[in-house]
């Protein structure tokens, strides 16, 4: 299965900061880049991730194609969280959020393992790019929503 690895570091947050910030379901649509609409009766303002919990969303791929997920929170621990979708547009999907102290900051790191429908081929010829045009601009938000 493909692996996806990328780390910002977050000047002037602590560990702490940065992981509470991602554990706010109310941050979650605004670090991604794509639209991203809660199903359910998910109420964003009061959400807090913890383990055990599951959550359903679409996500809409380029903005345009509506993609709908079911994720749950396998792991929350004081440096680090663990999502994976139990169903989706996905063969496989599991994001390890990761906080480490950096110098004049965090890194915040994301590691994302994951398999396509079609396999290899589709991953090489769309999910492989989407996946980390995704990524880096989650990076990219996450940096200027937290600076």
């Amino acid at each position: 299965m493909p692996t996806l690895e990328l780390t910002t570091l977050i000047p002037d947050r602590t560990s702490k900061e940065v992981l509470d910030f991602c554990l706010e379901g109310v941050n979650f649509p605004k670090i991604f880049p794509e639209r991203v609409t809660p199903l359910g009766d998910i109420d964003l303002s009061n959400l807090r991730i913890e383990a055990g919990r599951q959550f359903r969303f679409r996500h809409w791929m380029f903005n345009l194609i509506p993609s709908n997920w079911t994720v749950t929170i396998r792991e929350v621990g004081d440096t680090h969280f663990v999502d994976e979708m139990l169903k989706g547009p996905l063969r496989a999907f599991r994001h390890e959020h990761r906080v480490a102290a950096g110098e004049g900051g965090t890194l915040y790191t994301d590691r994302v393992t994951y398999s396509a429908i079609g396999g290899a081929f589709s991953e090489g010829l769309l999910v492989n790019g989407y996946m980390r045009r995704i990524f880096e601009a989650r990076h990219r938000n996450m940096l200027q929503l937290l600076s």
